[in-house]
């Protein structure tokens, strides 16, 4: 008895015609599946044709739109030849039941079957075994050329100025050096179909035929678009895109006779082509992998450069009349927050700490660069209100006005009151022997932003045993994972509570208190504190 088949008219494609062969015959969108429903509205399992006596019956398996017979909804249906099946959307798949198929179909089916199997294998294996991407492309190209009985094959990738050629070959397995030579809008127009698979005959004497492609005398065309897919589940891979969606297109034509284009032909070439856009997918992943372990590793030697900025451990003072101790942690790798001490002599030392305004590598340069600015101007003994004007010119000059910081600066003296001012920053806090604070306001805007900006020097005799507290908005800010603040109030009860310990022991205090509280969350600011305690002779 002769078999009975499918005619599959895909959506903006040609039909073609499928043996149901074997029963039950699957179909749905899943790849386990008969026939396989490139369409993310059908089911993964859609529907069934199986035996039923005499008869083939269609019946849904529980898809979510269910199929209709002749326009009518259906969960089971006895099929009669020429009933069309649908499968409950719009503009989706059409297929058309045939009692019996013709005998050439089925002789067609298996024709070269033993060919097309062999270079399914070679792509296989060259995904296995091949060194480079260009060399599982190539097997890509020469399987389909293959499978579709064609004379070239091309590999294209979208680029600014269009399509450029990657890979380019001819039948038998072998390089090809002539040009592609078929216009743009030929490939355009595969670019632009919702096909799966775009294909052109160009027989003889067919008239307004451009003359490039009669020039060539191409019988026939193969064009199918290479889709972004995501490197993961196959079954979710969506070949129905539009052109934003394409990466690149294969194309294949004849010069001899028609592409062999049976149903499974069709069905292996597509295949090929999701295979060449996988790899494509995975070779971009790769080079973005690579690209950011680069940077990665760039910015910890960044880091490296940028903790070494700062003061080390035994540079702080430890004894005499000044005490010092500090900690920075960045929110990244990197971070725009600084602070320093210097002594000018045995009664005297600069202190500063600023925090650039942004993240990552630009706001750390530009406090790698007010760093330098800073020792420069201290080391002329001037008042830090005239520094800070330096500061702000030096920032413009170079910035614009994109880039802006705020600044504490101090001259502290072993017998005369401190000399500081305060460029917007975070005021510091002075913590008294009994328990009072108080803090040191702003004197004047952050440097950076205009150029009409003015600064005011302030003076604070500091009393035997006070700490004088630094800190950027990185402490007061930082956060638990119910998006509460730590809070200045925290941070003075914390100072105010552990005043008599040693500045060491402290700010590990302070810094303990404050990882408690956030829990471990990721914080969004560095983290800078700087503790002092002022013990005169």
């Amino acid at each position: 008895m002769k078999q009975a088949a499918l005619e599959v008219k895909p959506p903006g494609s040609a039909s073609f015609r499928m043996p149901l062969d074997p029963l039950p015959f699957r179909i749905g969108r899943s790849p386990e599946n008969h026939l396989v429903l490139r369409d993310n509205r059908a089911s993964r399992s859609h529907a069934v044709i199986r035996r039923d006596g005499p008869d083939l019956l269609v019946e849904d398996v529980g898809s979510r739109n269910g199929i209709d017979v002749n326009g009518v909804k259906e969960i089971s249906c006895v099929l009669r030849h020429g009933d069309v099946i649908r499968f409950g959307v719009d503009d989706s798949y059409e297929l058309t039941f045939l009692k019996e198929d013709p005998p050439a179909a089925v002789t067609q089916a298996h024709q070269g079957g033993l060919r097309k199997l062999r270079s399914m294998l070679e792509v296989a294996r060259s995904l296995q075994n091949a060194l480079s991407i260009d060399q599982v492309l190539t097997s890509v190209v020469d399987a389909a050329l293959e499978i579709t009985n064609c004379d070239r094959g091309f590999l294209l990738l979208t680029a600014a100025e269009g399509l450029d050629i990657r890979i380019a070959r001819q039948s038998g397995g072998r390089a090809l050096k002539e040009d592609l030579g078929i216009p743009a809008k030929v490939l355009h127009q595969a670019l632009r179909s919702r096909s799966e698979l775009l294909s052109m005959r160009f027989d003889s004497g067919v008239s307004g035929l451009d003359s490039s492609i009669l020039s060539l005398a191409v019988r026939s065309v193969v064009c199918v678009p290479l889709i972004k897919v995501r490197a993961g589940d196959l079954s979710e891979t969506a070949l129905v895109g539009t052109i934003a969606d394409t990466i690149g297109l294969l194309y294949l034509d004849s010069r001899s006779h028609h592409a062999e284009l049976t149903t499974t032909s069709r069905d292996l070439v597509q295949s090929l082509a999701i295979e060449a856009s996988f790899v494509l997918e995975n070779a971009r992943l790769l080079e973005e992998e690579r690209t950011k372990q680069k940077m990665e590793q760039e910015l910890r030697i960044a880091q490296t450069i940028q903790q070494d900025l700062l003061p080390e451990a035994e540079q702080y003072p430890r004894t005499g009349w000044l005490r010092a101790a500090g900690l920075s942690i960045p929110s990244r790798l990197v971070g725009g927050d600084y602070f320093d001490i210097l002594p000018a002599g045995d009664s005297r030392f600069d202190i500063v700490m600023a925090d650039v305004s942004g993240k990552g590598v630009s706001s750390a340069l530009l406090a790698s660069l007010l760093q330098g600015a800073f020792v420069i101007s201290t080391a002329e003994q001037i008042p830090p209100a005239v520094i800070l004007d330096r500061l702000n010119r030096f920032l413009l000059g170079r910035t614009s006005g994109e880039k802006y910081a705020t600044v504490f600066l101090a001259s502290i003296y072993r017998d005369a009151p401190m000399q500081w001012a305060n460029a917007g920053h975070c005021s510091p806090l002075v913590v008294r022997t009994d328990g009072q604070v108080f803090d040191l306001a702003p004197t004047g805007m952050p440097v950076g932003m205009l150029d009409i900006g003015a600064w005011k020097d302030a003076a604070l005799q500091l009393e035997r045993g006070d700490l004088l507290v630094l800190y950027t908005d990185g402490v007061s800010e930082a956060m638990n994972a119910r998006r509460e603040m730590y809070g200045v109030e925290r941070l003075v009860a914390s100072l105010r509570a552990n005043r008599e310990m040693d500045v060491a022991d402290l700010i590990q205090e302070v810094k303990t208190g404050i990882a408690a509280f956030t829990g471990g969350e990721a914080q969004r600011d560095d983290l800078t504190l700087l503790i002092l305690r002022y013990i005169p002779d």
